[in-house]
């Protein structure tokens, strides 16, 4: 252990020079390394440098994926439902908490096959958009690789960051209608209805009220229903 010397209040020697006449250690040095080793054991992650890195913390967790999803939930709200020959999805553009996030919510159709609403932080949602607009996919299943793909590579290095946004990804490929939601660590998940962004730290069940693929009107109710009549707002249709 490198030596550190600083100055100290002479009471405090005194009572330092008392804890190791009585105690079980033999000098003050070792009374100090007793003490900073139990303090960072008990000080949290911002003491171990976990909170600095995309590493482990000793209780299984990755803090700074858990901040990038933070991000995305102050993004402006997202919808999108399936519907009987395509999907809806919809963006408040004027709801987000933080200006830099308000641009995020757009819906952007980047093919004839593929629609997507971002919500989070605007920077890192365009690098995702500037990403995808680059290839060319034959299939869902070829999109959702190469996001989960994109999305992990910032998990697992330590020289960027976790992206602070997360995707509804609408396809119609080989004429069947799909939507996922893509979580900020990579994660995909398959489903009928979907809401993401800021003021949905509610139940998602009790929000979509149990929804099931059918008609047109019917998805464009649910959205409408979820977005309200805010400024900005943007719905888009996505059909077989």
């Amino acid at each position: 252990m490198t030596e550190i010397r600083f100055a100290i209040p002479t009471e405090v020697d005194r009572y330092l020079d008392a804890l190791v006449r009585t105690g079980p250690f033999g000098s003050k040095a070792e009374l100090v390394r007793a003490a900073l080793v139990s303090y960072a054991q008990t000080a949290g992650p911002l003491a171990q440098d976990f909170d600095k890195a995309n590493l482990y913390s000793p209780d299984g967790r990755i803090y700074q994926i858990e901040y990038a999803r933070e991000s995305s939930r102050r993004g402006p709200p997202i919808v999108g439902a399936i519907y009987d020959r395509g999907v809806v999805l919809g963006a408040n553009a004027s709801k987000g908490g933080n200006p830099t996030m308000k641009p995020a919510g757009k819906v952007l159709r980047l093919s004839p096959q593929v629609m997507v609403a971002p919500t989070g932080l605007v920077a890192d949602a365009r690098a995702v958009m500037r990403h995808l607009r680059r290839q060319t996919f034959k299939s869902a299943e070829d999109l959702l690789d190469d996001l989960s793909q994109l999305f992990f590579e910032h998990t697992i290095r330590r020289d960027i960051r976790p992206l602070g946004c997360a995707l509804l990804v609408a396809t119609v490929f080989d004429h069947v209608p799909r939507l996922f939601e893509v979580d900020p660590s990579g994660a995909l998940g398959e489903v009928e209805a979907d809401i993401l962004g800021q003021g949905v730290e509610s139940d998602k069940s009790a929000l979509l009220g149990g929804y099931r693929a059918g008609k047109l009107k019917e998805a464009e109710a649910l959205v409408s229903r979820l977005l309200g009549k805010e400024h900005g707002r943007e719905v888009h249709r996505l059909e077989v």
